[in-house]
């Protein structure tokens, strides 16, 4: 086995990875301090103690000991990893964590029993089952099984969670596991982008199974019913699935919106005047923000920031949430194209991001990066949000402009990619800008100093 290095997570959960900057995960982990899947986060909430899990493909334990952690020892994981040295990291890291409720097995999840070849990449993140591998493409010969073996071999009688990420290989999972999801009622979450390809096709094949298909709202951490036939964002990468009764679970909890909820809930906003001015960089502003404006754009504006204001509230019903952040989407947008200022776009972003729709948020960034300073310079007199949550805490210090375009760079830089292991060396001016202008967060600095240690 390679090299080893231990990274911790934010949860304080430590993993065993290779040494190398050169590795998808290595590289990731050490520079969030966590995956940059927004759906762990969602899993750290929604899973409870005591619950039994199953991780299909789960390489080097991001998942499978997060979860682990969450569930405690009177909880269960099977994880199935079946490279031998991404299984042995694996097994590594659940010694190094005292985790005797994680059992790793050395096998792929297909539609049938017995053996296959599994593709031997230097990134174990893509390693796939292939039929007929090419001359010259390193593989390795791994034991196939099956969800329905499984269930009658290890004795599962409840299992609460299955994370299915096998690289194109989830609808054979789910032939070989129909009586498996028939008499199981899982949340699923699966995989639905392999390489470029987008498999919307486990939408129906879920469906035909009796599971209906959600989507994570990031900005809310809920579920929402997907339609396969709207455009989907081109970050997206998982989604989940559950049948009915499970999805009455999960909403009760506050964690899912009903299919039949979103049209039946009334929206009530909340005034932004009672949350915003309290924050440390609308302080500053507040005098600016409660001169009296009857414009329409400046009622609509109010109306935006407390419908965003009410869907933050988390004593309100996840459907209400949604629809309020809907609606500040809509009005926000009607007033960028009625006149987009820097204070308008950096709200819209936010809200955009959200929402779920990345692209778009990064494109709305983008705008707003390149949009003209005013003649007089920047001024903020329009209330807004900035570009993320996370920043609403941090004191300008009497810099608003510097920290205004600091955090909007900061938050592109952040959503733009997954990582900056794919942005590679060409991301170094820009984080060299956001540590120059002062407010960069830990974040950005591990990502400069990751970039320096990988190319110099």
């Amino acid at each position: 086995m390679s090299r080893s290095t231990v990274v911790t997570l934010v949860d304080g959960v430590r993993l065993v990875v290779p040494d190398s900057l050169e590795l998808i995960t290595p590289y990731v982990l050490e520079e969030q301090e966590d995956w940059f899947e927004d759906e762990i986060k969602f899993l750290r909430v929604a899973l409870r103690p005591g619950q039994h899990v199953v991780d299909i493909g789960a390489n080097y334990g991001v998942y499978t000991l997060s979860i682990a952690h969450t569930l405690g020892p009177t909880g269960n994981v099977w994880a199935f990893e079946p490279a031998s040295s991404t299984a042995a990291f694996l097994s590594d890291s659940v010694r190094l964590n005292g985790m005797s409720h994680v059992t790793v097995l050395r096998s792929a999840v297909s539609s049938e029993s017995g053996s296959a070849q599994l593709t031997a990449g230097p990134h174990a993140e893509l390693n796939a089952l292939v039929r007929g591998a090419a001359s010259g493409q390193a593989i390795e010969t791994v034991d196939l099984t099956t969800l329905d073996r499984c269930q009658a071999e290890l004795g599962w009688q409840r299992i609460d969670f299955i994370k299915i990420d096998a690289e194109g290989e989830e609808g054979r999972i789910l032939e070989g596991g129909r009586d498996f999801f028939q008499t199981q009622s899982p949340l699923v979450m699966y995989e639905v982008k392999a390489a470029q390809d987008l498999h919307l096709e486990l939408v129906q094949s879920f469906a035909g199974l009796g599971y209906d298909s959600y989507r994570l709202v990031p900005g809310l951490n809920v579920l929402l019913p997907f339609d396969p036939t709207e455009p989907a964002d081109g970050f997206l990468l998982n989604l989940f699935a559950c049948k009915p009764e499970r999805a009455e679970q999960l909403a009760q909890q506050g964690l899912l919106v009903l299919a039949d909820a979103a049209g039946a809930v009334h929206v009530t906003p909340r005034p932004w005047q009672q949350r915003l001015p309290l924050l440390p960089y609308a302080q500053a502003l507040a005098s600016l923000w409660t001169k009296a404006d009857t414009s329409n754009a400046a009622g609509a504006l109010d109306e935006a920031l407390s419908l965003h204001t009410a869907s933050m509230d988390p004593t309100t019903a996840p459907a209400e949430r949604y629809l309020a952040l809907c609606a500040a989407r809509e009005r926000l947008s009607a007033l960028v194209a009625q006149r987009a200022t820097h204070e308008r776009l950096c709200s819209l972003a936010r809200v955009e991001h959200e929402l779920g729709a990345r692209v778009q948020a990064v494109s709305t960034l983008i705008r707003l990066l390149g949009l003209p300073l005013p003649a007089g310079g920047l001024t903020l007199a329009e209330p807004f949000l900035p570009s993320a949550e996370a920043y609403e805490k941090t004191d300008p210090g009497g810099r608003l402009d510097v920290w205004f375009f600091g955090t909007a760079l900061e938050q592109f830089e952040r959503i733009s990619s997954y990582s900056s292991f794919y942005t590679g060396n060409s991301a170094r001016p820009r984080l060299e800008e956001i540590v120059r202008l002062g407010f960069a967060g830990a974040p950005t600095r591990r990502r400069l100093d990751l970039l320096r240690r990988r190319f110099g």
